[in-house]
């Protein structure tokens, strides 16, 4: 199994863009293309990272708020235990959605250990994640705050996560117990058809008034441009061009956000 992880508090540059690309799969950060205006802990606080093996990938993106803390116990705990479970050569899915649930559930309450324990306090985050599994022509999706999941299909682009009330809920929030937050989380399963590519990405792409008008356009953007390439080049320049496109739109409104993306192409 091959394992790539960016945590934003490597890369707090404004303007620069780090990558890492693998076969099908490539993730994107940077810590924005104008500075925050708004009341943040550290420059960059998002956290994204894959794994891939035998049997597929995952994907996962985090945006921290408070701090670096939450985000990056997020991306560990789900390389982990997804990376061990879901990727291998063994067929996976019946029980995607309470595992999801308990998953995040798990995270949520990690985070509130660490503060118990004498952690940050403010700690909070995003969370959104993707198994692609191609042998079983499937793909497993759940997210809990306004991090995005698209799908890429032939001519449009479609958000899974969708845009309601479950998106103010963050993981480390001590207003929500364990349960709570299990019930929160969005989770699904679609086919692979038609499917060009998955892309997660941080509110760094859409925030109002610092990222682009309109996402799923900027997404397809960058997809079709990336068409055009050698298909090695294409999982890599995908997610750059997102994040090229978001930290646009960031010196525009002269207000920043950390931007994180993670693309699997097919």
């Amino acid at each position: 199994m091959s394992l790539g992880v960016l945590l934003g508090r490597d890369h707090i540059e404004l303007g620069r863009i780090a990558t890492i690309a693998e076969a099908s799969v490539a993730i994107a950060l940077s810590r924005g293309g104008a500075a925050k205006t708004y009341h943040h802990r550290e420059p960059n606080e998002d956290a994204v990272g894959f794994r891939r093996g035998p049997g597929g990938s995952v994907l996962v993106a985090a945006d921290g708020h408070g701090g670096t803390d939450a985000a990056e116990l997020a991306v560990e705990r789900v390389l982990e235990n997804l990376g061990r479970d879901w990727v291998g050569s063994s067929a996976q899915g019946d029980d995607w959605d309470p595992m999801a649930r308990a998953l995040v559930g798990e995270i949520h309450a990690g985070v509130l250990a660490a503060v118990a324990g004498g952690g940050n306090a403010e700690a909070r985050s995003t969370l959104a994640f993707s198994v692609i599994r191609p042998d079983q022509g499937q793909i497993y999706w759940a997210s809990i705050g306004d991090s995005h999941i698209f799908r890429v299909a032939r001519n449009e682009v479609i958000e899974l996560t969708g845009d309601d009330e479950q998106a103010t809920f963050y993981l480390g929030s001590p207003h929500h117990s364990e349960n709570a937050m299990r019930a929160r989380v969005r989770s699904g399963q679609n086919s692979l058809a038609d499917t060009r590519a998955m892309i997660l990405s941080t509110d760094g792409l859409s925030e109002r008034g610092i990222g682009v008008d309109l996402p799923e356009a900027a997404v397809l953007e960058a997809v079709d441009r990336a068409a055009r390439l050698d298909a090695d080049l294409a999982p890599l320049e995908t997610a750059r061009h997102l994040v090229e496109l978001a930290l646009e739109a960031h010196r525009r409104h002269k207000a920043g956000d950390n931007m994180a993306t993670a693309v699997h192409w097919f």
